[in-house]
C-alpha cells in the first residue's frame, strides 16, 4: 500500500491523444512591400527631422518679430498657427481611419482576416468565418475612432479660429 491509500485504476482505459492538427492558412508577407514601407519610413523620419530643424529656426525668428509687435498682430499669428497645426494634425488620423474602415469592410465581406488582396509586412495567420467578421468589425470600429480623433483635432483648429478672433 502506498501513502495515499490503494492505487486506483484510471476511470478511462483509452489513452489520451492530442487533437489532430487543423490546417492553418498563412497570409504570406510581401517582401517588396516591406522594403518599400521601410524606405518610406526612413524618408519620412529624415523629412520630419529636417522640417523640425527648419521650424525651430523659423519660430525663433518669428518670436523676435512678435515681441516687437502689438497684441492684435500676436493674436492673429497665434490664431493662424493653432488653426494650421490643428488642421495638419487631423490629416494622419483621417487617412488611418479611412484605411482601417476599408480593411474592416473587406474582411467582413470576405469572412477572411486579413483580406486576400491586402499586403502584409510579415506572415500572419488567416482567420476565417465568425472570427474574421469579429476582427473586421473591431478594425472598422478602430477606423471610426480614428475619424473621431480627426474630427476633434479639426474642431480644435476651428475653435482656435473662433477663440482668438
Amino acid at each position: 500500500m502506498s501513502r495515499g491509500g490503494p492505487r486506483r485504476k484510471p476511470s478511462v482505459d483509452v489513452a489520451w491523444k492530442p487533437p489532430a492538427p487543423t490546417p492553418m492558412d498563412i497570409h504570406p508577407a510581401d517582401k517588396r512591400y516591406r522594403a518599400r514601407a521601410l524606405r518610406l519610413l526612413v524618408v519620412l523620419v529624415l523629412a520630419c527631422g529636417a522640417l523640425l530643424w527648419l521650424l525651430d529656426g523659423w519660430l525663433t525668428a518669428l518670436a523676435g518679430q512678435l515681441q516687437a509687435s502689438d497684441t492684435a498682430t500676436v493674436r492673429r499669428w497665434l490664431r493662424g498657427l493653432f488653426a494650421a497645426f490643428g488642421a495638419m494634425l487631423a490629416g494622419p488620423p483621417l487617412l488611418l481611419g479611412h484605411s482601417l474602415r476599408r480593411m474592416g469592410r473587406a474582411a467582413q465581406a470576405e469572412a477572411r482576416f486579413p483580406p486576400a488582396a491586402w499586403k502584409t509586412l510579415r506572415d500572419v495567420r488567416v482567420l476565417r468565418g465568425a472570427d474574421a467578421r469579429r476582427w473586421g468589425r473591431r478594425v472598422e470600429r478602430a477606423g471610426s475612432a480614428a475619424f473621431a480623433l480627426a474630427g476633434a483635432l479639426f474642431g480644435l483648429a476651428v475653435w482656435s479660429l473662433w477663440r482668438f478672433a
